[in-house]
């Protein structure tokens, strides 16, 4: 049985265990991003603006857990986030001073990075607005920085002008461009709420699998000793971890060593959760207490003790 098998097999049953009757863990990566653009729309770039949104205000919210994985990605640079739910209101000249209520469930969020450049945030969603059903696409153009490798992270408002942000909206026959006149974009995290780690290194559901020299393994949970066996025996520690399933480079290390990384990916078990499984060197057998790093992409997670007899 390969040692990937075997992984999948030990996950299996360790998710079933560990997980079924408690949340902490997946509590851990979902926390909810609230996407918040709130202004004034400006004149028409393009198009007849039938909508008569023109010099109105708007307000619209996107809410996403910060542990969903994105629908379409090329893992370097963008990805994009489908089936949100939208809220929001705007006003149309031809409804006079009455705000429209918009809503969407299918709305899509895209995050892309333009390298020391630029970054760009876009929604699009199907909404009606003065009895008019019409999609609707935001683009906003922000400074370089302002995502976070475009993943599902807080940032701070970036202000809407002219220059930067437009809205489209389209019936299927005819489209119009708005420019932003002003406001607002923010992501925000629910008052109280921990910034999500880039990167972080779960201790709950650690587990030491231990392949020996007759096929046969034994697992145990690092809540106990690591017991690195006979000589024959080859030692891999699977942890659950966050963070690393769209990393070019990880690197982990047990002690200060560096150990062979025998997997990092999602999981399989539970949505928006990451796997990272090592091989322990039989160089360190007798270490006692020691801390396992994990670095992602020169992003390092907080220390996870083990200690190793």
């Amino acid at each position: 049985m390969t040692l990937r098998k075997t992984l999948a097999i030990t996950i299996a049953v360790a998710a079933i265990c560990c997980f079924a009757g408690s949340g902490k863990l997946l509590a851990q990566t979902g926390n909810i991003i609230t996407y918040t653009a709130s202004g004034t729309f400006g004149s028409p770039v393009s198009g007849a603006d039938g909508l008569e949104l023109s010099g109105e205000p708007f307000s619209v919210a996107i809410a996403v857990s910060a542990s969903t994985p994105p629908f379409k990605t090329n893992k370097k640079n963008w990805a994009a986030f489908n089936k949100l739910k939208l809220t929001g209101t705007v006003h149309s000249g031809i409804e006079g001073p009455t705000a429209i209520n918009i809503g969407s469930n299918e709305s899509t969020i895209i995050q892309a990075i333009d390298p020391d450049i630029k970054d760009i945030f876009t929604m699009e969603a199907p909404v009606q607005v003065a009895q008019v059903k019409v999609t609707i696409k935001a683009v906003v153009v922000m400074p370089a920085g302002t995502l976070k490798d475009y993943l599902l992270y807080p940032f701070s408002a970036v202000t809407l002008t002219p220059t930067n942000a437009t809205l489209t909206y389209s019936n299927g026959t005819n489209t119009t461009v708005l420019a932003i006149g002003s406001g607002t974009l923010t992501a925000t995290l629910p008052t109280g709420a921990q910034k999500p780690p880039a990167v972080l290194l779960h201790s709950g559901g650690a587990q030491a699998i231990t392949l020996h020299a007759d096929g046969t393994q034994s697992v145990r949970s690092l809540g106990a000793p690591v017991d690195l066996g006979m000589p024959a025996d080859a030692v891999t520690l699977k942890f659950y971890a966050s963070g690393v399933r769209y990393a070019s480079e990880v690197h982990v290390q047990i002690a200060g060593e560096e150990v062979p990384v025998r997997y990092a990916g999602p999981s399989g078990y539970f949505q928006g959760l990451d796997e990272v499984a090592v091989q322990v060197p039989r160089s360190l057998a007798g270490r006692g207490d020691a801390d396992v790093i994990l670095t992602a992409d020169g992003q390092t997670a907080g220390p996870v003790r083990i200690h190793i007899q």
